[in-house]
């Protein structure tokens, strides 16, 4: 929601389905390396993480990759977190998301959904 809102007000349009795709650009600068920074630290891989870091910050900067870094990690904690405790999405946010987790297809990612397709 913040990367759209972001957009309205800097008249620039991203493209959200990029959240659940890599083969769709957003539109935001440096997602080459935004992306490649937050996939190797979700995923846990350290080496290509350290490598990555050490290009990123010749790139964008190192505020820049120690900002994605820890926001990638925040929300995926986060994530986790209310996944482990059953935290289900509150109404208020689900009623104003509707469209852009339809949009994005992040709905694929919701336990009832992968319940269905996973068994």
């Amino acid at each position: 929601m913040l990367l759209r809102a972001s957009g309205e007000q800097e008249n620039i349009q991203y493209d959200l389905r990029s959240v659940t795709s890599n083969e769709i650009a957003s539109g935001v600068e440096n997602e080459a390396h935004l992306r490649a920074l937050t996939e190797a630290a979700i995923t846990g891989d350290w080496l290509g993480l350290a490598a990555l870091r050490k290009k990123t910050d010749q790139a964008i900067g190192l505020q820049q990759t120690v900002d994605t870094l820890v926001v990638a990690s925040a929300f995926n904690g986060i994530t986790r977190v209310a996944d482990a405790t059953g935290i289900p999405l509150d109404e208020n946010t689900a009623d104003i998301t509707e469209q852009l987790r339809e949009e994005t297809g992040i709905q694929r990612y919701e336990y009832s959904e992968k319940s269905d397709r996973y068994g």
